[in-house]
Parts: structure tokens; sequence; C-alpha cells
């Protein structure tokens, strides 16, 4: 199996361990463009195109959807003082419930499918894997 295989089969695999957006009654069950923004803004503030660069959305798409959770209170958009004519958005407390519920639904699926010594070593080789993966 090659590299480019298996980064495919990764791909695929991390769809069902990242079943975690039922939480807000939605059919809707993989991991949301909203949570990545989420988990991206969950350290720092970020102006839109590291955002774009990062997930690799479309100008308009991202502008619609942090419309979006700017009216749900999950993020805010400042305009910084030492520039007006840039903007960063930032996550809000309720943003950091709403993250921090879908990663809780992350971690008890992965908590009931590995035993302790096994989640060690599962952490370990994904660690491992995004190291690799972010030089891409």
């Amino acid at each position: 199996m090659t590299l480019s295989e298996k980064l495919v089969e990764l791909r695929i695999a991390t769809r069902g361990a990242t079943m975690c957006e039922s939480l807000s009654g939605k059919p809707k069950n993989t991991l949301s463009l909203k949570t990545k923004i989420l988990f991206l803004l969950k350290d720092r503030s970020l102006p839109p195109i590291d955002i774009i660069t990062t997930l690799h959305l479309a100008k308009t798409n991202l502008a619609l959807l942090t419309s979006e959770m700017a009216r749900e209170k999950l993020i805010t958009k400042d305009k910084p003082q030492y520039d007006k004519r840039v903007i960063v958005y930032s996550i809000t407390d309720l943003g950091r419930e709403y993250l921090n519920a879908r990663l809780s639904a992350i971690e008890n699926t992965l908590n009931k499918a590995f035993d302790g010594e096994e989640y060690a070593k599962a952490y370990e080789t994904l660690s491992d894997a995004v190291n690799i993966l972010s030089y891409i």
C-alpha cells in the first residue's frame, strides 16, 4: 500500500471517530466546519486568511459561516486597535462550551475503544502522523 492510499484510509477512518455533531439535535454527525473553526480559535484569535488557508475554504463560505457563528454568539469578530482594516475572529465562552461538548463526545468514543496503554500508543501514533502531515 502506498503512502497516499494510507492517507486516504486515515481520512476515511477519522470520519467514524469524529461523530460528534448530533449533540445539537441535527442529523449531521461528522465533524462540521463550525467545530473545526472553533478548534482553530480555541487558543488564539485568527484573521480570516489563516482560517481560509488552514481549512481550504472559499472566502465567501467563511464569511457566511462566521456571520452565522457570530449570530449564535460562538465567536466574535473584532478589529484590533493597531489596524482597523484587519479583522480577527475569537472564540466566546459559549463557543468554547460548544467545542468542548464535541471534543468530549469524541474523547468518550476513543476511551471506549482503547484501554489506558492502547490509548497512550494511539495518542503517540496520531501525534507522529500529525507532525509528519503538517509539513504538506
